[in-house]
């Protein structure tokens, strides 16, 4: 009875949910040939993750004991320091069998995209952003230039034939709802190295998501989403929500503000009050609500 209990292997699981469920892919199990440890866990998870890989098995050697501990600790890292790798994950799970500080630990996850469209998507940011950013362009220019494109190239919808929350969808049918918008602003703004946050909070009663844009060492935030005039006007994008500090973003946003940097400088102030925008020999201006003239912004 002795020699059975020893042999006996030690099963517990573990399961955390994010977002809901949006989307269910068929099986594709990998398994990774290294041994990993918790050094190495988050590295090895993101690998995985990266390749937007379904189920995957890592032999493991540590404390078992505490390992739902160490996920936990390496799941919430993942998810501030890769958060479009993290925000397109809807759903994972954890098993672990056992013997000792020996064993094996398995994940399925579930995933909004997979790794064909994420090549897609990188592809076409690649070909989308030599086109819209100029040579020599300062961080605050890069993030308006984004900004401007994801306005006038789609429109809110959550009427699509893929996930409605993915920056492939955004791309192919030019629509979605504001995941899709602030994951491709992300996106591009990492490409770009400008830093950003994807930013979950809430706004009129429902979960919302924006981008908080960091520029010349100062946050601010930006909802492309809520700067998208309504019919989509192909020649029309509004600056509302444009380089917002925490207090502008509070009157209509609700978030962690914890969880996030502090967004305090007041210099775009001045956008609140602008209706349409636009460039004449790299000069940016804009026309005021308030008393529709046309202002130069230094």
């Amino acid at each position: 009875m002795k020699m059975l209990i020893r042999l006996l292997l030690a099963t517990l699981l573990f399961m955390c949910t994010l977002p809901p469920v949006w989307s269910v892919f068929e099986t594709n199990i990998v398994y990774a040939d290294q041994i990993s440890t918790e050094k190495t866990l988050k590295d090895d998870i993101l690998k995985q993750m990266g390749n937007y890989n379904k189920n995957f098995t890592f032999s493991y050697e540590g404390d078992f004991a505490k390992l739902k501990t160490v996920l936990k600790k390496t799941m919430d890292e993942i998810r501030k320091e890769h958060q479009y790798i993290y925000e397109n994950t809807s759903k994972w799970e954890m098993k672990m069998k056992y013997t000792g500080n020996k064993g094996t630990i398995t994940f399925n996850m579930t995933y909004l995209t997979d790794q064909k469209k994420e090549l897609y998507v990188n592809a076409e940011v690649d070909k989308i952003l030599p086109k819209i950013i100029k040579k020599g362009a300062t961080e605050f220019e890069k993030v308006k230039a984004v900004h401007d494109y994801i306005v006038l190239n789609g429109s809110y919808s959550s009427n699509t034939k893929n996930s409605q929350y993915t920056t492939y969808t955004f791309l192919t049918e030019q629509k979605g709802v504001c995941q899709a918008y602030a994951l491709l602003m992300y996106k591009m703004l990492e490409e770009l190295n400008v830093e950003a946050k994807y930013v979950k909070g809430y706004s009129n009663n429902e979960r919302h998501a924006w981008i908080l844009a960091k520029v010349n060492n100062e946050w601010y935030h930006v909802d492309p989403t809520w700067d998208d005039p309504i019919g989509n006007k192909n020649d029309e994008v509004r600056y509302k929500y444009f380089m917002l500090t925490d207090k502008q973003m509070a009157k209509t946003h609700f978030w962690e503000q914890d969880e996030y940097p502090a967004a305090k400088s007041e210099k775009y102030k001045g956008f609140q009050v602008a209706n349409q925008a636009f460039t004449i020999k790299n000069q940016f201006y804009f026309i005021s609500e308030k008393n529709k003239k046309c202002i130069k912004w230094t």
